[in-house]
């Protein structure tokens, strides 16, 4: 192979990615304490170790770069369960950036990220939803520990409080975890918002840290300060999570299934108008899809194709007979 064959074979491969800051650094202290062991050696006999020692360094990192390759997988801890735009995922941070679609294993390590226009949700171990809202990057440290760099993530730990799988959101003002609940962690310029729509969460910073409840908001200033107000848990404060909801498969479902699912997205309660009404209602399947539509339009469109009706209003799901 010739000069000019190497060098364009260099150009084509680019740039090699560098270990993280961390591992360079105990990589030259280990030469450097090589170095200064060999010092009062023989000329001779220091050049040969000096040499060893850059050897050595040099084998080190390039192992350090081929690990993904040639360890075992990532264990899975969930799945994408739902796209809107650009999701992006990368397997640690030497990887390249891949589409991240529906239906996408998701496995310890990985890092995703959202566009300006995107959103996305993870479907993870114990029947949690974690939806990220545009903007987003986290990264999967384990099963039950997200680290989110900057945006905004949504999660439902379910209906059982007490059978909910246990979760940490680490943030770069302390971490997050939760009781059973709906709530919103939104990384700010200056701090962290904290939004609980149902049951508690738990923030943590040091020897620092607040608890929040249902209607709660909560601002974390960069000093560990702690602010409080009042927040709806319908409406618009709510309306990105809800778009990014996982759709719900509505074949054969009873139709208080579905309002059940529907109540729990808006952020209401469901009222029926009589009694006669909340029968007929409990006696109903329902047929076909509602996928790529978000709660209150799947609301719509399957009452449409029913003898009754459903009116979202001031917090409640009014559920009535078009008579």
């Amino acid at each position: 192979m010739h000069d000019d064959d190497i060098e364009r074979v260099l150009k084509a491969a680019g740039p090699r990615e560098q270990p993280p800051a961390e591992i360079e650094r105990e990589l030259r202290e280990s030469l450097r304490r090589e170095w200064l062991a060999v010092v009062a050696e023989r000329r001779g006999r220091r050049r040969t170790a000096v040499a060893l020692a850059a050897g050595v360094m040099a084998a080190t990192v390039g192992a350090w770069i081929a690990v993904p390759q040639i360890t075992a997988p990532a264990p899975a801890v969930g799945t994408i369960a739902q796209v809107s735009g650009e999701l992006r995922v990368r397997s640690g941070w030497l990887g390249r950036w891949q589409p991240g679609g529906d239906g996408r294993v998701v496995t310890e390590g990985e890092i995703l990220a959202t566009g300006p226009s995107a959103r996305g949700a993870l479907a993870l171990a114990g029947g949690i939803s974690a939806r990220l809202d545009q903007d987003t990057q986290l990264r999967v440290a384990a099963a039950d520990r997200l680290v989110i760099d900057r945006g905004a993530i949504y999660v439902d730990a379910g209906i059982e409080s007490a059978a909910a799988a246990p979760l940490e959101i680490v943030t770069p003002t302390g971490s997050v975890r939760h009781l059973g609940t709906q709530y919103e962690v939104r990384v700010l310029d200056d701090g962290l918002r904290l939004r609980v729509r149902e049951g508690r969460i738990e923030w943590h910073s040091g020897g620092t840290s607040a608890t929040g409840v249902a209607g709660e908001e909560l601002t974390i200033g960069a000093d560990g300060s702690v602010g409080r107000g009042p927040v709806a848990i319908h409406g618009e404060a709510w309306d990105w999570a809800m778009q990014a909801a996982p759709a719900i498969d509505i074949e054969g479902l009873p139709l208080a299934g579905f309002l059940g699912w529907a109540a729990r997205e808006l952020g209401c309660r469901i009222e029926f108008s009589t009694q006669e009404t909340e029968r007929e209602a409990a006696g109903v399947i329902l047929h076909g899809t509602v996928a790529g539509l978000p709660p209150a339009r799947a609301l719509e469109a399957v009452f449409a194709t029913t003898r009754l009706r459903a009116v979202v209003l001031d917090g409640r799901i009014l559920v009535s007979t078009r008579e």
